[in-house]
Parts: C-alpha cells; sequence; structure tokens
C-alpha cells in the first residue's frame, strides 16, 4: 500500500525511531546509533523539501511547515551530532537516539497537521519524550527535579489542549482546522476552545504568565537536552502557534496581550537574573513575546512569525551548543578558559548573545525587524514602541553576560570533540550571513 506524499516524512522519522532503539541490544551497534539518527534527520529534511504543498491524510506541506519542517530536520541532525562527542551519550545512545527522533516526529506533526487531532498527537510525541531526556542517567540530582516540573506541566498542558479540542468539536463539529462552514470560530463553545488551546501552547512555549517552569528547566536539565528542547521541541510549538493563528486571524486580542506581558516580564526577570542558563530561559518568555507580537499582526505577520521562528531556533542553537560544553554546574561563562580551549565557540556563544539582543548586522536584528515593520504595519503601535524598548533593554543583561567574570570556577573542565569546532564555524557563518538568505526564504513564504 503506498504512503502519501505528504506523510513520507513521518512515516520515515516514525520508523526510524523505533529502529533506534534496538541499537542498544549490541553494544558494536550502540555506537553507531546517533550517527543513524544524523543520517535519518537529514533524509527527513530532504523528504519534507520534496514534500512542499502535498495534501493528504490531515497533513499540507505549505511553504511555512515546509520551510519549518527542513529545518527541524536539519536542527535535529546537527544536535545529534554534537550530542555524539557529548558525555551524555555514552550510556543508552539508542534510546537517546530514539526519544530525540520521537521528538522531531512530533514537531514535524505540529507544523503539518490540518487537524486538532494531529496537533493533539504531535503534541504528545513530542512532550512525552523530555520526562525521561531531562532525567538521563549520568544527569545531576538537580535534573530530576526539573524533569517532575516538566511532566507536571507539561500534563496540565496537555489536559489543557485536550479540553481545547473537545470545545472546538462541540462549537464546530468538525476536528478540522478549517472546518466545514469555513471558520474556526463560530460560538461561544469554539471561543473558548480556541483559548484553551492558546492556554496550552502557552505553557509549552513559556509564554507569561504560564512561564513559572523555564528558569529552572533551563538551570537544572542537561544543557545539550535544553538544546534540544529549544531548537526543535520549541520551534514545533511556534509551528502550531502559527497553524492556529492562520485560521483565527480576526481574534488576535489574546495574542496582543500574551505578547506584551511576555516581553515585559521576560526582559525583566532576564535583567535580574545572575546565573547565564536562567537569564537564558528568561529571556526566551521575552523571544516568545517577540513571536506572538508578529503573529497578531494579520497576514504579514505569519510570514514574520516565520521568520522569527526559524531565526530563533537557530539562535538557542548556537547559545546553547557552545554553553554545553561548559561543567552543568557552571553559574557564568568562563571566558578566559573558553576563549583558550575552544575559541570557535567561545566566539559562537558571543554571537549568538549578541544576535539574541539584536545587534546589527546579526541574523537576529533582521528578524526582530521584520516583527517590528509588521506590528506598525498592522496599526499596533504601542506594541510595536513596547517591542523597540524591550529590545532595547535585552542589552542591559545579553552585554553583561560577554564581559562578566565567573569567578567560581577558575579552570573549569571543558567537554572537547574535534568536530564541535566545525558546527561552531558554521554557526559563525549563519548568524553573521544568514540575512542575506532572508530575500530568498521570503519568495518562498
Amino acid at each position: 500500500m503506498a504512503i502519501e506524499a505528504s506523510l513520507e516524512p513521518l512515516a520515515l522519522v516514525g520508523v526510524a525511531a523505533l529502529l533506534a532503539f534496538f541499537f542498544d541490544l549490541a553494544p558494536n551497534l550502540a555506537r553507531w546509533a546517533l550517527r543513524f539518527g544524523v543520517l535519518v534527520a537529514i533524509c527527513a529534511a530532504w523528504v519534507v523539501f520534496h514534500a512542499r504543498l502535498e495534501l493528504g491524510g490531515g497533513f499540507y506541506w505549505d511553504s511555512s511547515a515546509s520551510v519549518l519542517g527542513v529545518y527541524l530536520s536539519l536542527a535535529t541532525a546537527a544536535v545529534l551530532a554534537f550530542i555524539a562527542g557529548h558525555p551524555l551519550a555514552r550510556r543508552l545512545p539508542g534510546a537517546l537516539t530514539g526519544l530525540s527522533l520521537t521528538v522531531l516526529l512530533g514537531a514535524l506533526c505540529l507544523v503539518s497537521s490540518q487537524t486538532l487531532l494531529g496537533l493533539f498527537v504531535g503534541l504528545e510525541l513530542q512532550v512525552l519524550p523530555f520526562f525521561a531526556l531531562l532525567a538521563w542517567p549520568g544527569s545531576r540530582r538537580i535534573a530530576l527535579e526539573a524533569a517532575a516540573k516538566y511532566a507536571l506541566l507539561a500534563g496540565l498542558a496537555s489536559a489543557l489542549f485536550g479540553l481545547g479540542v473537545a470545545m472546538l468539536f462541540l462549537g464546530n463539529g468538525s476536528l478540522a482546522l478549517i472546518p466545514p462552514q469555513g471558520t474556526l470560530l463560530t460560538g461561544f463553545a469554539s471561543h473558548l476552545g480556541l483559548l484553551l488551546l492558546y492556554a496550552a501552547l502557552a505553557f509549552e512555549l513559556a509564554v507569561a504568565p504560564f512561564h513559572a517552569w523555564v528558569a529552572d528547566i533551563y538551570e537544572g536539565a542537561p544543557a545539550p537536552i535544553v538544546l534540544l528542547l529549544g531548537a526543535v521541541a520549541k520551534v514545533g510549538i511556534l509551528g502550531a502557534w502559527i497553524d492556529l493563528a492562520s485560521v483565527s486571524e480576526a481574534w488576535a486580542t489574546p495574542l496582543w496581550v500574551l505578547a506584551a506581558i511576555s516581553m515585559v516580564i521576560g526582559n525583566l526577570l532576564a535583567l535580574r537574573s545572575q546565573r547565564i542558563r536562567r537569564l537564558m530561559g528568561y529571556s526566551a518568555v521575552a523571544h516568545a513575546g517577540y513571536f506572538l507580537a508578529a503573529l497578531g499582526a494579520g497576514p504579514l505577520g505569519i510570514v514574520a512569525a516565520t521568520v522569527y521562528a526559524l531565526a530563533y531556533g537557530l539562535m538557542h542553537m548556537a547559545s546553547f551548543l557552545p554553553l554545553s560544553v561548559l561543567p552543568e554546574d557552571s553559574h557564568g561563562i568562563p571566558w578566559s578558559a573558553f576563549r583558550r580551549r575552544q575559541p570557535v565557540l567561545a566566539g559562537l556563544l558571543a554571537l549568538a548573545l549578541l544576535s539574541l539582543a539584536g545587534m546589527p548586522p546579526s541574523l537576529g536584528f533582521f528578524a526582530k525587524l521584520g516583527v517590528l515593520l509588521v506590528t506598525l504595519h498592522g496599526g499596533l503601535w504601542p506594541l510595536a514602541v513596547l517591542l523597540a524598548l524591550m529590545s532595547a533593554l535585552s542589552f542591559a543583561y545579553y552585554l553583561p553576560a560577554i564581559w562578566r567574570v565567573d569567578r567560581s570556577e577558575r579552570s573549569p573542565a571543558l567537554k572537547q570533540a574535534a568536530w564541535w569546532s566545525y558546527l561552531g564555524a558554521v554557526g559563525i557563518v549563519v548568524l553573521l550571513l544568514g540575512w542575506l538568505g532572508l530575500p530568498a526564504l521570503l519568495t518562498v513564504l
């Protein structure tokens, strides 16, 4: 029986995820597990690229879904290539690969699904693997606490999402994102259902005021898992937001409110943070606000939000890949030792922090500029002014993170692998020159 073209990327990743678990049965086979995952993720990117504009089986690879799907696959390949040289991969590499590919499978479902049921399945496929990944064998004791918090809040988010799907079905009589009557919002039940979906996704994305978990997870979980969480899982959630916003453009007020609250709270909390990973967690709240500001700006905002989701995923990966080299209990960045032993990764981290702040001519600057322009075009002047002010405020904590000295650990033991410098060099090129590809990306979108 032939598989529909729209389902081919999902089938490839799903079957590969199952096969990866069997690699742990033989020690000689286990050392190839992560390489297998890298190959599968690259092949998935190729299949997603060729599935563009394919519709069927409740999935549609439109322009936004195709761009995000290719990014998600390549990002997973990069993360697995990095983890292959990390001490985390010494235990159960097959299971680690299988769970990571399951996260990718869930993210691909979220960005391409055209049904509420598909979104729910994608959310669960993406969330459940992190229950194990956040407390992976060999992690610190605090990682267990992080995994427990994530499990509790993810369970709440899943319950809200399921209830929201039920209310939308009650109001529309359909599980399609575009029901037969042509609009998702037809009455009180459907409006309440969409609000519940927004709340569930806000928990997963750490949008204020649903952000309480994010700093503890970023600080307590193993850094490579936080790398996967932000570079793949969160971008999948951003894709789900895009799916919902594109079929409910007339009801953007909740997005404006969440965007404003997230930008203010995220930046203020990051400004008070002294530990680098807590700072990154709270700054993620602010970036969620920038994304939602674009999403609430109308049809052009969908394009700007897609570009911002792509840029944020790249910037998160560029920041947490170097942070994964540091000892897990590092409170700051030991720049002197970092520059001496891993100069390429040190340069990538500094550039990533500047890009997150929006320093021109980095990729982050052009992503934020796009959000600012679409909010102005949509007449959202207060939101645009707030966005500009909060972006300027972010320099007050990103810049000190670059020059602040970590006195708690004079000679840290940095993890090393030969190919990490090559990944770092690619990251530097992408952050510095990635904006040159934006015109081509916009023509696709």
